[in-house]
């Protein structure tokens, strides 16, 4: 078990999946399996990242190929209240360029 802790709410045009914990090589497969059980296609997929507190670079694969899904499915993945460590590694890595963020 990966310790990632996942919430889900589902609101008609877009779905909200909250994620805490870290975000690394044992649990990026998790994290892409609970997207996978959701129903995105054609709608909005909201990552509530607030209580992530890591990712590697593991973690920034798993979080570009839930992108590129959503964006073959008709769909669009955001990501939104993102810590200052995680949005520290995201610009580090320049994927503040290819990834849609939302404060709050």
């Amino acid at each position: 078990m990966s310790g990632l802790t996942f919430t889900t709410k589902d609101q008609q045009e877009q779905i909200l999946l909250s994620v805490a914990g870290e975000i690394d090589m044992q649990s990026s497969a998790d994290l892409r399996s609970q997207v996978d059980e959701l129903e995105t296609s054609r709608r909005t997929l909201v990552l509530e990242l607030a209580g992530v507190t890591f990712v590697d670079s593991s973690g920034l694969g798993a979080l570009l190929g839930i992108k590129k899904q959503q964006e073959r499915a008709g769909g669009r993945l955001v990501l939104a209240g993102v810590s200052p460590a995680v949005a520290r590694i995201i610009e580090i890595t320049k994927m503040d360029r290819v990834f849609d963020r939302v404060d709050g």
